[in-house]
């Protein structure tokens, strides 16, 4: 299944049975040591007491206690056997006339179909090799050993689900930020997106998973407020002249008409149609810059660029009668000249549209710098509009925007333009003192 949450379980489940495998292979093996060498020992102690028995018989007679007759009477399950040299010459009685296998080693045979343990111990005594063999039948400890196993194993299958069901808990517990982000995500929209919000107060490593996705809403947020606007402010802007265009031509075709009232009703549909033009334009030279993000760049005076401006700029100066002066040395940049021209019109035609009849224009160059600062006389900006001038269509003083001609494109186009060669601008200004654009490059 491609899932993570089966393979989480499937992994935990096989982790849990190789650990607790080991654990209890470990724990058997280690028990089985314990009882054997339990075993050994007591046979060892044995096998000694009887060789020190015959060393103070020198090994001539076999003669033992009671209580060792009594160990290994007929029915005993504990055996010894003495061997000298490589033969036997001492039985215990419970070996029945029958011999153990001769072993120089503790180990665990099989002895009338029992498992036996045998441990020799060899001594001498005047030279004479002896070695005595004390075994036991422990078949009643590899039963329990058995049982034990058997036991182990239960524990260790029981402790295997159990670890499972834990994991499946720790798994759901674990993935459950996950299927919230998941959630939200699927309930995302366009117009919900100013209220989705995932909850970062999460595990460390969904913290950043969260954190991104959070400033992602933000961001498409924003750009579909932009967009709503952009649509909202265009259809606004171009309505203004269809209407105008619609008017007039009712007007005209209401009854019939003196030849200059004709030629007066289409010099007005001229206007509106030649001002939805110049929205048009503008709007898609805009466009054009955001989406090309290609620059013909070559070095460029600046200060050959501002003259250029002016001339081109030199009828609207004219007619307000406004004084223009160029202050500094020029400096040289890496630029588009056409696009850098743009921003100089414009800024140049905004200081002169909101400038006061027979105003001033400072424009100064710093080349140490590079800067380009463009000082004017004019109406200024209210501070609070100072955020907003470089929306698309925003003109900061409405009630005058009817009588200064504009669509309120400019300094977005200037921005626009200004972000592609990496320069900043920066706009102070004070209600009927003037206006200071600053331009870093």
């Amino acid at each position: 299944m491609n899932s993570i949450k089966f393979r989480l379980f499937v992994y935990y489940c096989a982790i849990s049975f190789v650990i607790f495998g080991i654990l209890g292979v470990f724990l058997y093996f280690s028990l089985e040591d314990i009882v054997l060498k339990s075993i050994d020992n007591a046979l060892m102690t044995k096998a000694k007491a009887i060789a020190t028995l015959l060393s103070e018989d020198k090994g001539i007679n076999f003669k033992f206690s009671d209580e060792i007759l009594k160990e290994y009477s007929k029915h005993s399950k504990h055996y010894f056997q003495i061997i000298q040299g490589s033969k036997i010459v001492e039985k215990s009685a419970s070996l029945n006339g029958e011999s153990l296998p001769v072993v120089t080693e503790i180990k665990t045979v099989n002895f009338k179909n029992e498992p036996v343990r045998i441990v020799p111990f060899s001594f001498k005594i005047n030279s004479k090799q002896f070695t005595i063999e004390c075994a036991q039948d422990i078949d009643d400890k590899i039963d329990l050993l058995q049982t034990y196993l058997g036991i182990l194993s239960i524990a260790i299958v029981v402790a295997i689900i159990l670890s499972a069901f834990g994991g499946l808990i720790v798994v759901n517990a674990m993935l459950k930020p996950l299927k919230k982000i998941s959630l939200t995500i699927s309930k995302l929209s366009e117009s919900n997106l100013s209220k989705s919000h995932i909850d970062e107060n999460v595990a460390n490593e969904l913290k950043p998973l969260a954190i991104a996705f959070n400033k992602t809403f933000a961001r498409l947020d924003n750009v579909f407020n932009k967009q709503k606007q952009f649509v909202a402010d265009v259809s606004h802007e171009l309505k203004t002249p269809l209407s105008v265009i619609l008017m007039e031509t009712e007007m005209a075709l209401r009854k019939q008409r003196k030849i200059d009232d004709y030629i007066n009703t289409i010099d007005q549909i001229k206007n509106s149609a030649l001002h939805m033009k110049n929205i048009i334009d503008t709007l898609l030279k805009l466009i054009s810059i955001e989406n090309t993000k290609l620059l013909e760049k070559k070095t460029c005076d600046i200060k050959e660029i501002i003259k250029k401006s002016i001339f081109l700029s030199k009828q609207q100066l004219d007619k307000r009668n406004i004084g223009l002066k160029i202050n500094g040395e020029t400096f040289f940049i890496e630029a588009d000249e056409t696009l850098i021209t743009e921003v100089f019109l414009n800024l140049i035609d905004n200081s002169i549209k909101y400038n006061k009849e027979s105003g001033i224009i400072d424009i100064n160059i710093d080349a140490s710098k590079k800067i380009v600062e463009i000082i004017d006389s004019g109406i200024g900006i209210e501070k609070e509009a100072l955020d907003k001038i470089f929306d698309k269509f925003y003109r900061a003083d409405p009630s005058r925007s009817k009588t200064i001609e504009g669509l309120g494109l400019g300094l977005s186009l200037v921005k626009e333009i200004l972000d592609l060669h990496k320069a900043k601008i920066k706009v102070e200004s004070k209600l009927n003192a003037g206006t200071k654009v600053t331009i870093f490059f």
